[in-house]
């Protein structure tokens, strides 16, 4: 009876002894990740291009949202420009069916934007991330001869305030009467361009703080 008590307790010290290194071992590989990731720079770059995608995607659908579809068919937007599905001008030469499909609709529109993400990126190649994002979104919705002529560009160039730029796009200009009208769509969409301009912001001040000897 003696010699299987003392059995039974030299199995448990053995459980113990191996379940205690396991929870070693396991604590020791926690700290090594938190270790090395504490060890490591941030990676600027790396997060900008993934704000970038990730932001690409959230343009598309805010698009999608203050254009609307007008169930498919051509109508006259607030300039008097002839345009179907989600805010496609339709340019001369062009030719399409009395109603498109949403299918249809969101394919010119990705390739509308993807123009616009290039032209964007041609004059502002030093921004990045939801900043380049902004300035294809803006060129979509008002043109390149807008953004290349506003006072948003200089301030950009410049270093300066964009917040106030921004807030100067609450307006458009009746086609008929010529006449500047405020537009609570487009002080909306001014909005999210200036939240989205300032979403990475963060990532920035990281940047920064890396370059000055942080981590």
């Amino acid at each position: 009876m003696k010699k299987l008590f003392l059995t039974l307790l030299l199995i448990i010290a053995i459980a113990m002894l191996s379940t205690g290194n396991k929870l070693m071992s396991e604590r020791y590989i926690h700290d090594s990740r938190i270790a090395t990731h504490d060890g490591t720079y941030f990676d600027f770059e790396r997060s900008l291009a993934e704000s970038e995608r990730r932001n690409y995607e959230v343009a598309i659908d805010f698009i999608k949202l203050h254009e609307g579809f007008a169930n498919g068919r051509a109508y006259r937007c607030v300039s008097g420009k002839l345009t179907i599905g989600y805010g496609h001008v339709i340019r001369h030469g062009e030719h399409f069916p009395e109603q498109i499909s949403e299918r249809f609709a969101d394919s010119l529109l990705r390739a509308d934007f993807k123009v616009s993400y290039a032209v964007a990126n041609k004059y502002f190649p030093e921004q990045r991330g939801s900043r380049k994002i902004v300035l294809a979104h803006f060129v979509y919705s008002k043109g390149i001869g807008s953004l290349l002529k506003s006072g948003l560009r200089r301030q950009i160039e410049a270093g300066g305030e964009v917040d106030k730029e921004f807030a100067k796009w609450c307006y458009y200009t009746e086609y008929k009467t010529g006449r500047k009208v405020y537009s609570k769509v487009a002080a909306r969409i001014q909005q999210w361009e200036r939240d989205m301009w300032h979403k990475d912001d963060i990532l920035y001040v990281k940047s920064t703080l890396q370059e000055r000897g942080y981590r």
